[in-house]
C-alpha cells in the first residue's frame, strides 16, 4: 500500500482507505448486517487500508460504533477520521459531538476531526475555536474539513489561532471533477490533503461507451479492473487519498491493490482528456424533484417548503442561497433523463436537493443551474 504524508504533519496515511457511509445503516441505525460489515472493515485493515472515515451522521452514530469494535486491540494501527453534523457547528455542539464520537468509537482520541459541512448560520470562528480546544485537550490530533469551498477553507484557516487545517474531504471521481476548479488547486498550494469520497461514483467508475472502452483497455494492459484504474488515476496526484466503501471480499481486495501498478503518462492523459466532462446548464423548471432523497430522507417539493425548512436542514436552502449569491461556485446537481417522457419535466433530480432549492431561491427560474446528467 502506498502511503502519503497527511499535509505537513509527518504522519503517513494509506493512499487508499475505507469510507463508512452506509456502514451500520444510512441515516438511521440498522444492525442487520453488522457482522458482515465488521468483517469487511477488518479485511480492509489487514490489507493496509488503515485510514477509516466515518461520521456521527452515518447510521445515527452506529457506524462509529462498528469502527470502535474493529479498532479494539489495534487502535494504534489505525488512523480514524470522523465528522460532526452541521447543526452541531457551534462551540458547545462540537464539544458534545466529540464526546459522543469518542464514546461510540471506544477511544480516547480522534486522529482527524472534520467539520462535515459548512453552516453559514454559525460563525466559522466559533467552530474553529472548539476544534482548537479539542486539539489542546488531546482529544483530537488534527483538524479537517469536509465539503468546504476554497474560500471557506481560507476563512476557516484565517480564524485559527495556532493550528492549521490538514485536509478537506470532498467528492472526487471521474464523473464529478468539480473540485479541480478551485478546491484541488488551493489544497495543492497549501499542502492540504484531499480526502476523496465516492472515488468510484458508487460503483460506476465511468459512464459512456468511449470512456468505458478506454478504462477497459487500460485495465487489460495492467491486469486490473476499470475500478482500479479509476482509483489509480486519482491517487497519482500527490495531494489525493481516496476512501472507497466496499463490503464484498472481492471489491475490498481490488480496492486495496489499486495502487499496485503505475499508469503511463499517455494513459493518464487519455483518461484526463476523455473523462473531463463539463457540467451542463439546465432550466430549473425542466427538473422534477423526487419524493424522497438518498437513504429515504424526505425532501422538499416546493420553494415554499424549502423556505419554511420544516425538516430543519442545516444549512437551510435559504442560507445556502445567500452563499450562492455571493458568487461562490456551486457544485453541480445530478440529474437523469425523466422516465416519463410525456410529462412536463425533462429531467429528474437524483442528488443535490438542497442545492437545487437554494438555486431556485437565489435566482427563481432566471438562471440555468449547473448539472451533471447521468445516463441512468
Amino acid at each position: 500500500m502506498i502511503k502519503k504524508e497527511l499535509s505537513n504533519t509527518g504522519v503517513l496515511i494509506p493512499a487508499i482507505g475505507q469510507g463508512c457511509m452506509g456502514i451500520g445503516g444510512d441515516f438511521t441505525a440498522d444492525n442487520s448486517a453488522d457482522a458482515e460489515q465488521i468483517r469487511a472493515l477488518e479485511l480492509g485493515i489487514d490489507l493496509g487500508m488503515t485510514l477509516i472515515d466515518t461520521s456521527e451522521l452515518y447510521a445515527n452514530g452506529h457506524s462509529e460504533e462498528l469502527v470502535g469494535i474493529v479498532s479494539k486491540g489495534r487502535r494504534d494501527q489505525l488512523f480514524i477520521a470522523t465528522k460532526f453534523a452541521p447543526e452541531n457547528n457551534s462551540y458547545e455542539g462540537i464539544i458534545k459531538s466529540a464526546e459522543r464520537s469518542l464514546k461510540n468509537l471506544n477511544t480516547d482520541y480522534i486522529d482527524l476531526y472534520q467539520v462535515h459541512w459548512p453552516n453559514p448560520s454559525i460563525p466559522i470562528a466559533e467552530t474553529m475555536l472548539a476544534m482548537e480546544k479539542l486539539v489542546d485537550d488531546g482529544k483530537v490530533r488534527y483538524i479537517g474539513l469536509s465539503n468546504f469551498s476554497a474560500k471557506e477553507m481560507i476563512d476557516a484557516q484565517n480564524v485559527l489561532k495556532s493550528k492549521y487545517i490538514v485536509s478537506n474531504q470532498v467528492e472526487y471521481n471521474l464523473f464529478d471533477r468539480f473540485i479541480e476548479q478551485s478546491i484541488l488547486p488551493y489544497c495543492e498550494s497549501v499542502n492540504s490533503t484531499v480526502i476523496a469520497y465516492s472515488p468510484l461514483d458508487k460503483g460506476r467508475a465511468v459512464e459512456g461507451e468511449k470512456r468505458i472502452k478506454l478504462l477497459n483497455n487500460i485495465a487489460v494492459a495492467h491486469n486490473s479492473t476499470p475500478a482500479q484504474v479509476a482509483i489509480n488515476w486519482l491517487i497519482r496526484n500527490p495531494s489525493v487519498v481516496v476512501i472507497p466503501k466496499a463490503i464484498s471480499e472481492q471489491h475490498i481486495y481490488q480496492n486495496a491493490s489499486a495502487s499496485d501498478f503505475e499508469l503511463t503518462d499517455k494513459e493518464a492523459t487519455e483518461i484526463d482528456t476523455l473523462c473531463n466532462a463539463e457540467p451542463e446548464y439546465i432550466p430549473v423548471d425542466q427538473i422534477q424533484v423526487s419524493l424522497k432523497g438518498e437513504g429515504g430522507r424526505k425532501v422538499y417539493q416546493t420553494v415554499e417548503q424549502a423556505l419554511n425548512n420544516a425538516l430543519k436542514f442545516s444549512p437551510s436552502p435559504e442560507e445556502l442561497a445567500e452563499f450562492i449569491l455571493e458568487g461562490e461556485p456551486i457544485k453541480p446537481v445530478r440529474l437523469v433523463y425523466s422516465r416519463n417522457q410525456n410529462g412536463k419535466f425533462k429531467y429528474e433530480l437524483i442528488e443535490g436537493r438542497i442545492r437545487y432549492w437554494a438555486w431556485v431561491i437565489a435566482y427563481s427560474d432566471s438562471k440555468l443551474i449547473p448539472s451533471y446528467i447521468r445516463q441512468s
